[in-house]
């Protein structure tokens, strides 16, 4: 099934999302509407998220490319957090409150199930 104009679809990420997923977060940190982080991030900083230990999806239309980006990380590399995740979502300014960010984290959860990361 093709994608229809404008209509949400989501994805893995890959390296060369790196850009994109920079800028979203920028404008996350710049607006201090998504997180407490202050110092912006580099294309070159997110490119390294893909060594295999992140999960990361993004959120894309046909026409203008990634507009949100989700992601889990571990908590923390103390071993009494093991199996301890945290996620973020972050969406381009002018796809807030268009679903994007839903559409983002039902991919990340979706993706966190198939690779085994929940149990219930």
């Amino acid at each position: 099934m093709t994608a229809q104009p404008g209509e949400l679809t989501t994805r893995a990420a890959t390296v060369s999302d790196a850009s994109a997923i920079a800028e979203f977060y920028n404008q996350g940190i710049a607006d201090r509407v998504a997180t407490f982080e202050t110092d912006p991030r580099s294309p070159a900083q997110i490119a390294a998220w893909f060594s295999g230990e992140i999960l990361v999806v993004v959120v894309e239309t046909e026409a203008t490319g990634p507009v949100a980006f989700a992601a889990s990380f571990s908590y923390s590399d103390r071993a009494c957090y093991s199996g301890i995740g945290e996620f973020s979502v972050y969406v381009r300014r002018d796809y807030r409150g268009r679903g994007a960010g839903r559409a983002a984290l039902s991919a990340l959860v979706e993706a966190a199930n198939a690779r085994g990361m929940h149990s219930f």
